[in-house]
């Protein structure tokens, strides 16, 4: 008899944070499908029988990871990840889900999950970016994550299988990129993505041909989407109330304006959610929230700036100077004393490891 794993979360996982339990539901509703008891993975997922339950709860990614390894016992399927990703459609995705079904062309979905994405996960950041034919996009952790092969790819063929299914298009995209080492059998992923997968990456990452952005939707419904939209806002911003969803919001504005290379000041934060229509909030409103939870917006900047300067050195070939220019060190120097106070190494220690984790088979 195959038995759940006794759950025990690690202590650096918040409760709030994880997957939306919408979505992780999937796992069971595959285990079900196949006429297996899916109880012990609803138990394992922190879940009740009834859907009805899971408006704003959270399970964190290694729960998520351990279910997947159960339906992977109970089911004797290696690549438990692919085919219960294959089962996800709007509903599991809330509000968010069917609100990108019903968008007029492709980058107008891309666009609306770029905005609303924690709605879906707080665990991890998607990152998109146009890169001359391509788009690319970069899932950027933001803490520790399972480094295993169903987890991730699940989570990528759970991306993948949704848009096939919203465009009716059998969608390859030209690169796939996992932070987990690969399975026994690699053609299975290979034929579900239809293009190259590179196991072992820094991070996971998408390439996918730009046109995709402007194919027109065959399910496009502007009044359902409008509709939909405005209730999914009204989601995100209800839940910025709450300590994690508050912090992520901010972190997610400020790390925009990086990405932009504009000052990530309160201001432009503030005005950034307030075009996206995610929040309203004055500055002083923000400020005041953030002391009620223990933050200050100055420490959340400067933990951004870390993370992005410690991104760049592991993988980019940026000049050390304008890595520190945009880290907002106007000293070169200070920018080394605060690496090494970082992370215990060098910056060209902090390089070097990143391309050596680049070149591993």
């Amino acid at each position: 008899m195959i038995e759940a794993p006794a759950p025990a979360s690690p202590p650096s996982t918040p409760p709030a944070r994880g997957f939306s339990a919408s979505f992780v539901r999937v796992v069971a509703d595959y285990v079900q499908a196949q006429n297996v008891d899916a109880k012990p993975i609803l138990d394992l997922l922190g879940l009740s029988s009834s859907p009805v339950q899971d408006e704003g709860q959270r399970v964190p990614a290694w729960r998520l990871s351990q279910s997947l390894s159960l339906a992977a016992q109970l089911l004797g399927d290696e690549h438990i990840g692919l085919h219960v990703a294959s089962l996800v459609r709007p509903a599991h995705l809330g509000s968010l889900g069917y609100a990108m079904m019903s968008c007029t062309v492709g980058g107008e979905g891309v666009a609306l999950f770029e905005q609303l994405q924690s709605l879906l996960c707080t665990e991890l950041r998607g990152h998109h970016r146009l890169a001359g034919s391509h788009m690319e996009a970069r899932h950027e952790a933001l803490g520790p994550l399972p480094d295993d092969y169903r987890f991730w790819s699940f989570f990528i063929a759970s991306r993948l299988s949704f848009a096939r299914w919203v465009s009716g298009r059998h969608l390859m995209p030209d690169r796939i990129d996992l932070p987990c080492a690969p399975p026994a059998q690699v053609q299975p992923i290979l034929d579900f993505i239809g293009g190259p997968v590179h196991f072992r990456s820094a991070e996971c990452r998408e390439l996918i041909p730009a046109d995709w952005l402007g194919w027109a939707n065959p399910n496009a419904d502007p009044p359902i989407h409008g509709l939909m939209s405005a209730m999914a806002r009204r989601q995100w911003q209800s839940r910025t109330q709450d300590t994690d969803a508050l912090r992520t919001s901010i972190t997610q504005a400020i790390r925009l304006a990086l990405d932009r290379g504009e000052p990530p000041t309160l201001p432009r934060v503030c005005a950034e959610l307030a075009e996206t229509g995610l929040s309203a909030s004055t500055a002083r409103h923000v400020q005041r929230q953030l002391s009620a939870q223990g933050l200050n917006f100055k420490g959340l900047v400067e933990e951004a700036r870390q993370e992005q300067a410690l991104k760049q050195l592991r993988l980019t070939d940026l000049p050390l100077s304008r890595i520190a220019a945009e880290a907002g060190y106007a000293e070169t120097s200070s920018f080394h004393r605060a690496v090494r106070r970082w992370t215990g190494m060098t910056a060209m220690a902090v390089r070097q490891a990143g391309n050596d984790d680049k070149k591993k088979p």
